[in-house]
């Protein structure tokens, strides 16, 4: 990674075009993430298109095939996979649900996880070992390298791991694991392995096909910063035919008739499919994944790396502060965790954003607030962050600010 930011032009531009960042210092899109000028345009150019001419005429209709295209050779470049192999879904958690369900599972198989994963992965899990599945976990802390990483997996999968669920980047620990060693060890078990890339997608450059991981979920909503409610679900080729859609429609069929013939379509990924989609939701999609395309992948996450490194000049050097999160060169990501000694990290998230027009949020699993630091944001964003840190260091969070914070706490999961 360089020393200074590659594109500077560019990233200044993707600023320039989120109409959030002149208002707040948004850096939190690894919860939602704000869209730009252009993925707001094309959401509403759709919206329009479908109340002025109404949504089954012919020019709309065939608009939303058009949109459904557009959309998947999108994710197929970003994802580095074939169009016939991404599978339309309403989000990340959607995504790795159809993908755990189709996996035909036995009494005493063993399902691996990791103590880090977000409950959209970890509740099909524990649902698995409802039904007779065996659970292990595979348990990281955020200072692991890859090594370390792959050792814990090595323990946990066994001889009897059936199927894998983990993320590729920790929404709490911030680190990236090493997926693709992992899903090499799974293979050769003859594990299935089922990703969560609810903080990858428009963040880490992705090659499903060198990765060779069996399914693999993304969000539209989060790092791409696109309308929520899509995202697209990849599933290998080869695996298509042997994983059962959980839920059904007219797209499972091949063909049928009302007098008892059915033949499904046990080989298309539609058959993950299930019914109608909010086409504006995907025009909106199909625009981040472009405008993402657009400045370079590599460039993008080489950048939001170079500002973790950033961050952790700021903030390293005030006192009380506590850096926690992933900070190897092999495992550091977008994500920047942090702590305050003496301060509720929700109480310091929530001072933030009143006092300094900062957003982000609190993780409790690490006891710290995370920055998600994407290619619209800056050092300024950082020294501000800095200052109002330092602010609450030297003179605590006022009590009016902590009595709102006690009075807005409740659950957060993203």
């Amino acid at each position: 990674m360089s020393d200074a930011p590659q594109n500077a032009a560019r990233w200044a531009y993707l600023r320039s075009q989120v109409p959030a960042m002149e208002r707040t210092t948004y850096l939190n899109a690894g919860f939602i993430g704000p869209m730009s000028n252009q993925v707001a345009q094309a959401f509403r150019d759709r919206f329009d298109l479908e109340v002025t001419w109404g949504p089954t005429t012919r020019v709309v209709s065939e608009d939303r095939m058009a949109i459904t295209t557009r959309l998947k050779e999108a994710g197929a470049r970003m994802l580095g996979c074939d169009v016939d192999e991404l599978a339309i879904t309403g989000n990340t958690t959607e995504g790795v649900n159809i993908a755990v369900n189709g996996v035909e599972m036995r009494p005493g198989d063993r399902v691996v996880t990791t103590n880090i994963e977000h409950g959209g992965g970890l509740m099909p899990a524990y649902r698995l070992r409802e039904h007779g599945a065996e659970l292990a976990f595979a348990r990281i802390d955020a200072e692991d390298g890859p090594g370390a990483i792959v050792e814990r997996f090595d323990e946990a999968l066994g001889d009897r791991a059936r199927l894998v669920i983990l993320s590729e980047i920790s929404f709490s620990t911030t680190q990236v694991l090493p997926v693709r060693e992992i899903v090499q060890m799974a293979h050769e078990r003859g594990a299935t392995v089922v990703v969560d890339g609810a903080q990858t997608a428009g963040h880490i450059p992705l090659d499903m096909h060198a990765m060779d991981v069996d399914a693999y979920a993304i969000p539209s909503h989060k790092w791409l910063c696109g309308p929520g409610g899509m995202g697209l679900l990849y599933v290998k080729r080869d695996r298509i035919p042997d994983l059962e859609p959980v839920k059904v429609s007219g797209r499972y069929a091949a063909s049928f008739d009302y007098e008892g013939k059915f033949e499904p379509n046990r080989d298309a990924v539609t058959k993950f499919e299930v019914s109608t989609m909010s086409s504006p939701a995907a025009a909106g999609m199909a625009a981040a994944m472009e405008q993402y395309l657009e400045s370079v992948p590599q460039a993008h996450w080489d950048y939001v790396r170079w500002l973790n490194i950033e961050a952790e000049r700021r903030l390293a050097s005030i006192p009380g502060v506590e850096l926690t999160g992933a900070r190897q060169e092999a495992t550091r990501s977008g994500l920047f965790l942090f702590r305050l000694k003496g301060t509720d990290p929700a109480h310091l998230a929530y001072y933030l954003q009143a006092e300094g027009g900062i957003v982000c949020r609190s993780v409790k699993q690490m006891d710290s607030v995370r920055l998600s630091l994407n290619a619209y944001n800056n050092t300024t964003d950082l020294d501000r962050v800095a200052e109002y840190v330092e602010r609450a260091a030297m003179k605590g969070i006022p009590e009016a600010v902590l009595e709102a914070a006690r009075a807005a706490a409740g659950p957060v999961e993203a």
